[in-house]
């Protein structure tokens, strides 16, 4: 047996490949070699004295004061300095600094590439904003990931345990890692494994710069690069049995996956050597609630985001933003007309109405530390939550509470910022079987037998590169930064790689009208896969699913149209569309009821009648927008806030359209009345938004805050039901009066016709012109989606 101490170190891309690289050589007779991630590897291989490594917090602090202390941040750059909001954009600068930094551009570089001197005044902003954080930092006696590139040394005493260092190049290289292994190069020795695509051209031209040796597009190389030879190089794979097909429902491919991991495992492929690649990871989520037989395992894990603690803090900062008035009701979603979906969540969750109210009294309030962990643990106590959870509470308690320590915050700032930390958290999912989930970046180096990729479509594969705040593309390439191409060529390799290194390759994507096959499926050898049609996999997902009658039937039947008061609601629906009358007065199946944003625009125009009918109570002969507008503004949080500032606009028209209709002699004798009477023999009921007394006659009128129907009925009925009058409509879309478009005797002939017609059974058709927004158009044309 060989006892001999291994002085050999490997540096893998990620901790899979670690667990990896130790489970495949844990039986071979000697001792491990060692290995670590990248990122381990150059927080061991580089050291900086007499400073110590900010925190999170720390740097964000010292930018925040940075920024401040810098002309122009704000309103140049539109980075604003006050602490939540700068919380939100400090990202920016962080990754902007770091980038060039790594590699080694400075601002001065980026002025000299900028032909047109379009970014000049930015980028002195933001030289003057970099010196003054790194001096920040350093008389605070700090460094971090951006200031180490010119404070670091090499640990010479981490590289003599090592006689030779293998490191896995799988990404781009900056030109400070390039540094950093080329000072390691001539203490150690050390070898660089890579493959050269023609997709990492810009990892494979800095590797032949330092070492002064050409590679060839299509190989896989060892390099020594003390030495500058090539220790070993070969041909890469290529894979010619890659299947692909399409679907029309994003879920469907769930089943695919499902069923080429069996198909893989009929053929003799171990389970833990078949892989399922989510270029979207967010379809994990889809994927799981399918998984009934817990066939796969997720690398990626779940987001915090779906734990019951989140929603809940989530629900409660919303509504807290919102001022929303809650108060706990076990019956809220039957009785609710109108739902609000922030309460209907509380409600759900039976939040207390004491605690919400000790929130909404404190929300806009300065909290010390100590006043939000006893807000923080009233409302986790309301829940049921494992350890773990409490125990990822604790901690980014913890670490809040250091940023508090010097700094004061209100409630809602704190509590914005604890849930960004939480956001951010993925939790460790396990019991699932041993075919892996991963995302493309976990993927970079394994070797699978067999893969199914999904969701190959061309907005996902490759994902566009985020847009860079500060720099275009033409001044990058020319000051030497990584361009858009280069990230999303890196994400193409490491497709490429994975594909050509599998046995077997299933692929799948969406197509409909807005999504297409990825353009980067060309570049490989590719059958359609024609096995099964997609309702095979549409039956595979609903094994159990009802069987369900979707053939269009009339509905005839006997009515009695006139067995209580007739509204005009109820005939204007009938005349409009008889099925919608059948469903809601015959069957009583209540309306669609929204939800948030939708609630709040269909609320709009009856919020304006209760404004009105408020306002009209105290003043009946004059109309003052302020007076009126005082009133509104109670109503602010239940309106769509567009709708709202768009009213405002108009209220000095219509103040002047009101006062010159009440200079004429009108004033406002009712709201809202609701009256009954006779017309044709049959009894009619109705309710009166507004009654104005005139020296000649009494005028009715019906605001609309939509479009107006010249030719309905409407004021007609409303005639009938008061008597001798005027009527007309006022239209707050085009601020002003609208004089009636029918008349009593066209009403009467419509309910004599109505008699005529109920006194046999009736078809209750539909109306296809009024689909569009009716609140039983799904089930009643029967289009189950």
């Amino acid at each position: 047996m060989n006892f001999t101490q291994n002085r050999v170190l490997n540096v893998l891309s990620s901790s899979r490949n670690v667990r990896d690289f130790y489970s495949n050589n844990s039986l071979k007779n000697a001792l491990l070699q060692k290995a670590i991630t990248i990122a381990e590897f150059e927080k061991k291989v580089i050291l900086v004295r007499n400073l110590k490594k900010a925190s999170l917090v720390e740097r964000l602090l010292i930018m925040q004061k940075a920024a401040k202390a810098t002309k122009k941040v704000s309103a140049e750059l539109g980075i604003p300095t006050e602490f939540f909001a700068f919380l939100k954009n400090s990202d920016y600068l962080f990754s902007f600094f770091k980038e060039l930094k790594r590699e080694r551009v400075d601002i001065n570089t980026l002025r000299q590439s900028d032909v047109y001197a379009g970014y000049d005044e930015h980028l002195s902003i933001l030289e003057e904003l970099q010196k003054t954080y790194f001096t920040m930092l350093k008389n605070s006696g700090f460094y971090d990931d951006i200031s180490v590139c010119d404070e670091f040394e090499i640990n010479f005493d981490f590289i003599k345990h090592y006689d030779e260092i293998h490191l896995q190049i799988d990404g781009i290289l900056s030109k400070f890692d390039l540094e950093i292994i080329s000072s390691i190069a001539k203490k150690c020795s050390v070898f660089l494994n890579f493959t050269s695509s023609k997709f990492n051209q810009k990892t494979v031209s800095s590797i032949a710069q330092i070492s002064g040796l050409k590679f060839d597009i299509g190989k896989e190389y060892t390099l020594n690069l003390g030495q500058k030879e090539i220790v070993s190089q070969k041909e890469t794979s290529k894979n010619h049995t890659i299947k692909i097909k399409e679907f029309s429902i994003r879920s469907l491919q769930c089943a695919y996956i499902f069923d080429e991991v069996s198909e893989f495992i009929r053929k003799g492929v171990d389970p833990k050597n078949i892989a399922v690649v989510l270029p979207d990871e967010s379809f994990c989520e889809t994927l799981v609630n399918l998984d009934e037989n817990n066939m796969l395992n997720y690398a990626m894990g779940k987001s915090f985001k779906n734990e019951n603690i989140y929603i809940l803090l989530n629900a409660l900062k919303t509504s807290l933003d919102d001022g929303l008035a809650y108060s706990f009701d076990d019956a809220y979603l039957e009785k609710s007309s109108s739902l609000n979906s922030i309460i209907s969540l509380l409600n759900y969750f039976k939040f207390p109405s004491e605690i919400y109210q000790r929130l909404l009294e404190n929300y806009q309030q300065k909290c010390s530390f100590e006043r939000f962990s006893e807000l923080l643990w009233d409302i986790v106590n309301t829940l049921e939550i494992s350890s773990d959870i409490n125990e990822i509470l604790k901690n980014e308690q913890f670490v809040l509470k250091q940023l508090l320590s010097d700094n004061e915050f209100s409630l809602d700032v704190i509590l914005e910022i604890f849930l960004m930390k939480l956001k951010e958290i993925s939790l460790s999912m396990v019991g699932g079987g041993e075919v892996t989930v991963l995302g493309i970046l976990e993927s970079r180096s394994k070797i699978y037998d067999a893969v199914v990729i999904v969701d190959f479509n061309d907005n996902l594969v490759p994902h566009p590169s985020q847009k860079e705040m500060f720099l275009s593309s033409s001044v990058r390439k020319k000051a030497g930064l990584i361009s858009h191409l280069d990230r999303e060529n890196l994400q193409r390799f490491y497709y490429e790689s994975l594909i050509n290194r599998a046995k077997f390759v299933s692929i799948s994507y969406l197509s409909d009208e807005e999504h297409i096959v990825s353009r980067f499926a060309r570049d490989f050898d590719i059958y359609k896969d024609e096995k099964y049609p997609q309702d095979s996999y549409l039956q595979a997902l609903n094994k159990e699913s009802a069987n369900l009658d979707l053939s269009l039937r009339d509905i005839i039947l006997k009515h009695d149209f006139f067995s209580y008061p007739l509204s005009f609601s109820r005939l204007d629906t009938y005349n409009t569309c008889k099925r919608k009358y059948y469903y809601k007065y015959i069957l009583k199946i209540g309306g669609y009821r929204n939800f948030a944003d939708e609630t709040k625009a269909n609320e709009f125009g009856s919020i304006i009648h209760e404004c009105l009918r408020a306002y009209f109570s105290k003043f009946s002969d004059k109309f003052d927008k302020n007076e009126f507008y005082s009133i509104l503004k109670s109503y602010k949080n239940r309106i769509n806030l567009l709708d709202f500032e768009l009213f405002k606009l108009k209220l000095d028209e219509f103040e002047n359209i009101q006062n010159e209709h009440f200079g004429s002699g009108f004033k406002v004798i009712e709201c809202e009345k609701t009256f009954t009477s006779k017309l044709c023999g049959i009894e009619i009921t109705g309710k009166i938004d507004r009654i104005d007394r005139g020296l000649d006659y009494d005028l009715l009128i019906d605001y609309k805050t939509g479009a107006v129907n010249e030719k309905s009925f409407q004021l007609a009925f409303y005639e009938a039901l008061y008597g001798k009058c005027e009527s007309c409509y006022f239209s707050f879309f085009d601020n002003k009066f609208i004089k009636n478009g029918s008349n009593l005797d066209t009403l009467k002939e419509c309910i004599n016709s109505l008699k005529a017609e109920f006194s046999s059974e009736v078809c209750f058709e539909r109306n296809p012109k009024a689909c569009a927004y009716c609140d039983y158009a799904l089930f009643c044309k029967k289009e189950l989606k």
